[in-house]
């Protein structure tokens, strides 16, 4: 998939999640999902690319579920392969699933417990992947509902385990054989710095692990052991990872530690960390929720750029900085108003190139 080419069609495409945001189109409804088709899988434009200008776009819906739809939509064709399909209520089985969608080309989509909301349902239709993978156990997402996704794809299957953790290193070596050049670690109990994480380690090639603030699960360190990163970054201070964690990954690779005074400083420090200057786009969520950006991360591995966290209605200092050092040509809002308001979208659009 080459972003360059696809610059038209998410342009419309933006502006018909713009429409359903503005609109108040429930979830359920068809039209949020199939609003604005991507094109057909090949499609190659004819004559010379038309560069945009620089644009400030956002991708908003009903609910969460309508978001995840329509960021799939914006970004992603038909046959991808694989759909990870996690809780929308939860954010720990989806936070290990986005570096793994973005090395296999897939997407992350958010369900229900119980039930698929329609947006996802068209979503999946849509796409028709060739694999999709549950993640988490029966108690986060039913086994109706595992049952209910064999209507879009022919393989679907599960990644479960006892805990959070179990399920992260388990993602992880579905997907990433060894010797990574990086293996991302943060805490499996907030989700601030992971949600930062998945985006650089997309870029990377390398997977993002939880771990408790001041102990390494036993299937994880497993899982880094089997890795052998070149590398391990650990994200977040110490009321996140311990030192004692950082002693006991340092048995295991050369390890570092990405810190700042809060979530939006090591969400512009990991940017830092992995992205040059000039990447064609950058994607922004609230850092206060994580549904955004959980179905963000997959898509701005998709599209070669960081993922960085606001408030609803500022851009905090730290952001600012990196914003400017990267001028992007485009950047993506995920979710409504309520989420990053109008406001803080048109301050965005100083950091364009």
């Amino acid at each position: 998939m080459k972003s360059s080419l696809r610059y038209s069609h998410r342009l419309l495409s933006g502006f018909v999640a713009t429409l359903i945001a503005a609109g108040g189109l429930v979830a359920g409804t068809a039209a949020s999902a199939q609003a604005a088709p991507p094109p057909p899988s090949g499609h190659r434009d004819h004559g010379p690319a038309v560069v945009p200008d620089p644009f400030v776009e956002r991708i908003g819906g009903a609910d969460r579920y309508a978001v995840s739809a329509a960021v799939s939509a914006h970004s992603f064709e038909p046959g991808v392969p694989v759909a990870y399909v996690a809780s929308g209520e939860v954010f720990s089985d989806a936070l290990s699933a986005s570096a793994a969608a973005g090395a296999e080309g897939g997407v992350v989509l958010l369900t229900q417990p119980d039930a698929i909301p329609t947006p996802v349902a068209t979503e999946l239709r849509r796409l028709k992947p060739q694999r999709i993978v549950v993640l988490g156990g029966t108690a986060t997402i039913a086994p109706e509902v595992e049952t209910a996704l064999r209507a879009f794809s022919g393989r679907v299957d599960r990644i479960g385990g006892a805990d959070r953790f179990a399920v992260s290193a388990k993602v992880s070596a579905s997907v990433f054989g060894s010797h990574r050049p990086v293996a991302y670690v943060a805490s499996g109990t907030a989700y601030p710095d992971a949600l930062s994480a998945s985006a650089a380690a997309g870029r990377l090639g390398g997977p993002v692990l939880l771990v408790r603030p001041d102990a390494i699960p036993v299937l994880v360190a497993d899982e880094l052991r089997r890795l052998a990163p070149a590398k391990i970054v650990v994200l977040g201070g110490l009321s996140s990872v311990a030192d004692s964690v950082i002693s006991e990954l340092r048995t295991m690779g050369t390890t570092t530690r990405i810190d700042g005074a809060d979530r939006y400083a090591v969400s512009a420090a990991v940017s830092a960390g992995a992205f040059p200057p000039g990447v064609p786009t950058v994607y922004v969520a609230s850092g206060t929720a994580f549904a955004d950006a959980l179905s963000g991360g997959a898509a701005a591995i998709a599209n070669a750029g960081p993922m960085l966290l606001v408030t609803t209605d500022s851009i905090p200092t730290a952001v600012g900085v990196e914003l400017d050092r990267l001028r992007p040509r485009r950047i993506v809002v995920l979710g409504g108003t309520a989420s990053v308001s109008d406001a803080t979208l048109e301050k965005l659009r100083a950091y364009l190139r």
